[in-house]
């Protein structure tokens, strides 16, 4: 009786511990930042680049070979994208399919918040992960 009153505790323990977030993220404001992405659910070739600034309700950036622009709401650490990401045209034969997939990631984002001095934004997919640059309101 007594081993099994330990081993129930220390199961209990174990569960309870297991319950808590992994990655738990810091809330903060988004409006009028701009990012460099590091890291996203699959593969992220090196020397690739990808942007994404917020200001009033739109969110933009540039891929390795076209803009974005979306509308999005946020609210407290939660990240809507409305309306589908509208991009540029380009034809790129070497990013296409990264450029969609990243498309793809950043419509479906549920939560984002901060972690260090990263943004992160969580998907069902896993998070994309950006380093803090230099805002500014119009596209480079």
């Amino acid at each position: 009786m007594k081993n099994s009153c330990i081993l129930g505790t220390l199961l209990s323990l174990f569960l309870l511990s297991n319950c808590k977030q992994e990655n738990p993220l810091v809330d903060g404001k988004i409006e009028q930042t701009a990012w460099e992405l590091v890291q996203m659910p699959t593969k992220l070739p090196g020397g690739t680049t990808f942007t994404l600034s917020f200001e009033a309700g739109t969110l933009f950036g540039q891929g390795p070979c076209n803009r974005y622009n979306a509308t999005y709401n946020a609210s407290g650490n939660e990240l809507k994208v409305f309306g589908g990401i509208g991009r540029t045209n380009e034809d790129c034969p070497v990013n296409g399919e990264l450029e969609k997939q990243y498309y793809n990631y950043l419509a479906n984002v549920q939560i984002f918040g901060f972690k260090g001095e990263q943004l992160v934004l969580r998907t069902k997919e896993g998070d994309l992960v950006f380093k803090n640059i230099k805002f500014s309101s119009t596209l480079q």
